[in-house]
């Protein structure tokens, strides 16, 4: 049997809030995928050249091109892909967008209720999600990527444990208590990069069963992430590391998982921007949410391949040591809280991560 290929969208919306909970909601069924976002309509038109999407939810009253103008260049430069124009009550007529070309409309206060039964209307011939215990192909396939992925990771640390067990050995046999003291950091240092890993593969199982678990309490988040930040100073290197904040605020998060998200998102820019470059941290409390972007000076994520960046085991061409499940598990958690994790990047012009959290979420794995 051909596996099924999920149905590519394009999210275009000129609010930030709107435009993460459309996501969630696409990507809540494996139907879909989420393939890129815009806010403006020039952005739009740039977005599907690269992403090439199947259809493309539009707000029509989107900045610099609305969507009524953007509609028709839509039309013409991917003829294949619907339009699901998201209209108000002092928008285009429905008659109108679909005149211009839209393939149907929706009001834009409905959409978050109403999307993805709207797009499974608008691609009839996709199947439905099958019930779990229909799915062991599925499953079996993931399960088999996961495992052998791990005995993938864990040769390394095992290595170095075993390795520094027969240092340790001849420095005892020497009553070397140097070469002890050495032996054991670096067997501490393996086990715990072990834990990691095996930690990362557990979370990825509770977070695709809805089971991710959260210890919710009041945190101070610039407080959180100054924290986070020492932590880190002795492994970013050369790199030169700051914190941009205003007053500090208070959140309701899982302070744990929180600093594992923005300990990934700061690795992830001394590991892909030049030596000596800059790397900025800026906390922000925005009405009733907290913003935490994480801006380097790197290459940059070209538009074609920005799709793919929290997608599981994607490490978009990276040669070098990791599983592909950092992102993809930082908006997990993200996401867990109620909030998102984003990117903004260019070729050539750096990457900027920002964790936006609500300051009071209401998350059900709440104890």
């Amino acid at each position: 049997m051909v596996e099924q290929q999920a149905i590519r969208v394009l999210i275009a919306d000129r609010e930030r809030e709107t435009r993460a909970r459309l996501r969630r909601l696409v990507e809540s069924d494996e139907r879909f995928t989420v393939v890129g976002e815009a806010v403006s309509g020039a952005e739009t038109i740039e977005r599907i050249e690269v992403a090439r999407p199947d259809i493309v939810v539009l707000d029509t009253a989107l900045r610099d091109m609305d969507g009524i103008h953007a509609i028709p260049v839509i039309v013409e430069r991917s003829p294949r892909a619907r339009i699901l124009a998201m209209t108000g009550p002092r928008g285009a007529s429905v008659d109108e967008l679909k005149r211009l070309g839209a393939h149907e409309c929706i009001d834009r206060q409905s959409a978050a209720e109403e999307l993805p039964e709207r797009l499974a209307v608008m691609f009839p011939d996709i199947q439905a999600p099958l019930e779990l215990n229909e799915q062991t192909p599925s499953v079996r396939s993931t399960v088999d990527e996961i495992l052998a992925l791990l005995v993938h990771e864990v040769q390394a640390p095992l290595s170095v444990i075993e390795g520094f067990s027969l240092a340790l050995q001849v420095a005892v046999e020497r009553g070397d208590d140097d070469a002890i003291l050495e032996a054991t950091r670096g067997i501490r240092r393996a086990n715990a990069s072990l834990r990691s890993l095996i930690g990362s593969f557990a979370d990825v199982g509770a977070m695709e069963s809805g089971h991710l678990s959260l210890n919710l309490r009041d945190a101070q988040m610039v407080q959180l992430v100054k924290l986070t930040v020492d932590d880190l100073s002795t492994r970013v290197g050369s790199h030169a590391l700051a914190v941009d904040s205003g007053e500090d605020f208070w959140a309701r998060i899982d302070s744990v998982r929180i600093r594992q998200v923005i300990t990934n998102l700061i690795t992830n820019s001394v590991k892909f921007s030049p030596r000596h470059s800059k790397i900025t941290v800026r906390v922000r409390r925005e009405n009733d949410w907290a913003r935490v972007s994480v801006s380097d000076q790197g290459p940059g994520i070209p538009a074609h391949s920005q799709g793919e960046l929290f997608q599981k085991f994607s490490r978009l061409g990276s040669t070098g040591s990791g599983t592909g499940l950092g992102l993809y598990l930082s908006r997990g958690i993200a996401r867990a809280h109620q909030g998102d994790l984003t990117c903004e990047s260019a070729a050539g012009r750096g990457a900027t991560f920002t964790l936006s959290l609500p300051l009071k979420p209401v998350v059900a794995s709440e104890p």
